[in-house]
């Protein structure tokens, strides 16, 4: 008996999201068949998920070629081929579900981080009337937070039932090996974090952190793992601050549990934030964590339990937490066993199961229940 078609769809894009949905159709592969609509750079890293491609040119923002995307979504759904569509993040909803329509097959929306930062653009009344028409064409929402589906209610006014939380989750054994990307003595201390490098991630405000930082503490060094539309401003701010063979911007990395593995303190500084899946794995990894009390970030951190919290946007209060970490080595320990306790709580296999559920009661042409 073959597999149930399902086609994936999601925008240029990197970090959680892609994390996501990678480990979404590898895990599920099993039971069911993927296509995974997506631009090129995308497809790049879903090449080893077990997936068929479909190129899908989709810009981050509105442009025209968005109906050139929702007819090629449509021809692909027409025919019976697939038996529902998933869309991932805001812009690839604005497309799939048109699509889905015209295919007239279920489709459900996964809300990342992206939905709430769009409701807070100069286009967010426009964003906010589309939804409230798209959301008709919606079978339902998962929301990667509890913080994001009080957000799709309150802001985009989904009503409660048709939204279901599932929480991102990691394996909770990975091979990490050993670390090679520190053009620096393996030593020295290591602050750093990993993100998108796009302003809602705060990455300024860790860089502020860390030239506060360093005529303290010179030995201390501070990487910043990942890439993004704002890498050359971050890298210029860094060398405004003084901070040239003290901070390394370091790409876009494969080994990121190799790299947690080597932290002292673990940051997250985001302004905004649906979840926050790499402080999931700096916890399971055993690295303390100092994140900013935003969006899903309060649903992992708890303050003085298994991490430290601050305002979101103060550099000030994120250095001062970072160095209370580097001087009191027992608290740090003890944060970080209790950030290895909650970890384990949000396992990849718990997010597998809550969906593959999700996905066959779609099959039966319905929406999980408040039980389910």
């Amino acid at each position: 008996m073959s597999k149930p078609r399902v086609l994936q769809v999601i925008r240029p894009v990197e970090g959680g999201m892609l994390v996501h949905l990678s480990r979404l159709v590898n895990g599920l592969s099993d039971d069911f068949a993927f296509t995974v609509a997506c631009p090129p750079e995308v497809a790049e890293h879903m090449s080893g998920a077990g997936a068929e491609i479909l190129p899908l040119w989709l810009s981050r923002g509105l442009s025209p070629g968005d109906l050139a995307a929702v007819a090629r979504l449509a021809r692909a759904v027409r025919g019976g081929a697939f038996k529902f569509v998933h869309a991932h993040g805001f812009k690839a909803a604005l497309v799939a579900r048109p699509a889905a329509k015209a295919g007239r097959i279920p489709c459900v929306v996964t809300v990342h981080g992206d939905f709430a930062a769009a409701a807070l653009t100069r286009l967010g009344p426009l964003y906010l009337r589309a939804e409230k028409l798209l959301s008709r064409w919606t079978s339902g929402y998962i929301t990667v937070s509890e913080w994001l589906a009080e957000e799709l209610a309150v802001s985009f006014g989904v009503s409660r039932e048709r939204l279901r939380t599932i929480p991102n989750g990691i394996p909770l054994t990975q091979d990490s090996g050993d670390f090679a990307g520190f053009p620096f003595a393996g030593g020295l201390p290591v602050v750093g974090t990993v993100a998108r490098l796009a302003p809602q991630k705060g990455v300024a405000d860790f860089v502020h952190a860390a030239a506060r930082l360093s005529s303290r503490y010179p030995d201390l060094r501070f990487v910043v793992a990942g890439d993004g539309p704002e890498r050359g401003r971050l890298e210029a701010l860094a060398g405004l601050l003084g901070l040239d063979g003290r901070l390394f911007f370091v790409g876009h990395r494969n080994d990121v549990p190799a790299l947690l593995l080597r932290l002292c303190v673990f940051v997250q500084p985001s302004l905004s934030e649906g979840q926050g899946i790499t402080v999931l794995e700096a916890m399971a990894a055993g690295c303390p964590v100092v994140a900013t009390a935003a969006g899903g970030l309060t649903e992992l951190v708890k303050d003085n339990e298994n991490g430290l919290l601050v305002s979101p946007g103060d550099a000030g209060a994120l250095a001062k937490a970072i160095e209370n970490l580097l001087l009191d080595q027992s608290l740090a320990a003890k944060l970080a066993a209790r950030g290895q306790v909650t970890a384990r709580a949000y396992s990849l296999d718990a997010m597998l199961d809550k969906t593959r559920q999700l996905y066959r009661t779609l099959l039966e042409g319905g929406w999980p229940s408040e039980k389910d």
